[in-house]
């Protein structure tokens, strides 16, 4: 049968018969079945062409990366990428001369490709170690990205680039890439030592800025850290950048993996307007932990020094708490999911709100407007909630902002005492600091 018979059959009934014809045909068949994944008006699911062009394999490789190189939009280089990352190709060197294309397309797509590949692409690692010094940022990401795939093995090749002296610009994106691959632990002395010069000297100007939230931390008023090291059992305290804690909290939170990864070590603020900030997991081995244990914790804190406030924030699905104990007693618990289990009565710092899990507009406010209509929608809320002067939510930050300091707002005002550390927990005291390259 025909080739393009076989290609119009892609979209039909007969699919699965049509690709392995086509993949038995072999080389032939690229140039058509390619011609097909990048017409975006095609009938044949993009998918299924993709799929005859990895299974064909080595024939496919060079046209597939002119076709991403050429491609004149960003979701046809999108399909060409996809196809490319999948080639049935045993030999990874086949793959490398990508690293050197003109295009940085082709070249990030290499890159990922033998990120796929895990350890079996360690003898490619110069290859990708060349690329992190590349013109283009998202090419220097991928190469990164692949480098940490690699396993243990690729460590002494960075640490050689980072003491060759031949190694030029790569010396710089070679210390990034270590921290990536293996974190603090990957640093030899004279690295650790550049590193710690590097952050004394933006920690002497540094200005507070305002933190991306998504997680829990505790907020103590006192500004003496040692005792708040000692009462989360925090050691090894590193003394770090404002900028660099956050990092750190937020890359523990959010990044790769699980366990160790998120409950190694804790970002401690400096004094902010009189208080100490805790961020992170120190009492056990994730953030999700019960009320009874919670308020359990903060009441010991407060009869340590005086009062302890705990906050939680979400940057999706819009969960939001706090807890604030005082002298050994909770004084105030609440969560907008467990809004039966509230501890104490309104506190001060609520008034003026509401509480979010309570839905103070009329039942027939938002009649008339299509479950789709977002700017109707927004538009009849900020209507019914000037006119029936409904006020705003009471969130975390909220919260914070009257009772304690709000972590979001922090600024060029905000009072600054001492220096923030990051330090280990019992869990990273066993396994480490996580790794991945933090911004100063």
């Amino acid at each position: 049968m025909e080739i393009q018979a076989l290609i119009e059959q892609l979209a039909g009934p007969e699919q699965k018969a049509a690709a392995d014809a086509l993949v038995e045909i072999g080389a032939p068949a690229v140039d058509p079945v390619l011609d097909v994944l990048c017409d975006e008006e095609s009938p044949v699911d993009w998918g299924t062409s993709a799929s005859v062009l990895r299974r064909i394999g080595r024939p496919a490789l060079a046209p597939l990366i002119e076709a991403m190189a050429a491609a004149p939009t960003a979701e046809v280089a999108r399909r060409c990428g996809w196809a490319h990352s999948g080639l049935t190709i045993d030999d990874l060197s086949e793959f490398v001369p990508g690293l050197r294309h003109p295009s940085p397309k082709v070249r990030a797509n290499s890159a990922y490709v033998l990120q796929l590949k895990g350890t079996d692409a360690l003898p490619h690692a110069p290859a990708l170690i060349a690329l992190l010094d590349d013109p283009d940022p998202d090419v220097r990401q991928r190469a990164i990205w692949a480098l940490t795939e690699l396993g243990p093995d690729v460590v002494p090749l960075l640490q050689d680039v980072r003491r060759s002296t031949t190694s030029g610009r790569l010396r710089r994106p070679a210390l990034e890439a270590l921290a990536e691959v293996a974190g603090p632990a990957g640093l030899d002395d004279r690295d650790l030592a550049a590193v710690r010069r590097l952050i004394r000297i933006k920690r002497a100007t540094e200005t507070p800025e305002p933190m991306h939230l998504c997680g829990t931390w505790f907020a103590l008023p006192t500004g003496d850290q040692k005792a708040v090291l000692d009462a989360f059992e925090l050691s090894d305290a590193e003394p770090v950048t404002m900028r660099l804690g956050a990092s750190a909290w937020n890359s523990d939170h959010h990044g790769r993996g699980s366990g160790h990864h998120r409950c190694s070590r804790a970002y401690v603020s400096p004094s902010l307007d009189g208080w100490t900030l805790v961020f992170g997991s120190p009492f056990h081995s994730g953030e999700d932990f019960d009320a009874e244990e919670l308020t359990d914790r903060c009441r010991t804190l407060s009869t340590r020094f005086g009062a302890a406030h705990w906050y939680g924030a979400s940057c999706g699905d819009g969960w939001t708490a706090w807890c604030v104990a005082e002298h050994g007693e909770i004084v105030r618990y609440y969560d907008v999911y467990e809004e039966d289990d509230q501890i104490g009565p309104p506190h001060p710092a609520e008034e003026g709100y509401v509480l979010p899990h309570t839905d103070p507009f009329p039942d027939d406010a938002f009649d008339g407007i299509g479950i789709g209509d977002s700017d109707a929608f927004r538009a009849r809320y900020e209507q019914v909630k000037a006119d029936l002067n409904i006020p705003d939510e009471c969130h975390a930050t909220t919260f914070a902002a009257r009772a304690s300091v709000d972590p979001s707002s922090l600024g060029a005002d905000t009072d600054v005492q001492g220096h923030a550390v990051l330090a280990l927990t019992a869990c990273g005291r066993e396994h480490g600091h996580p790794r991945g390259a933090l911004e100063l």
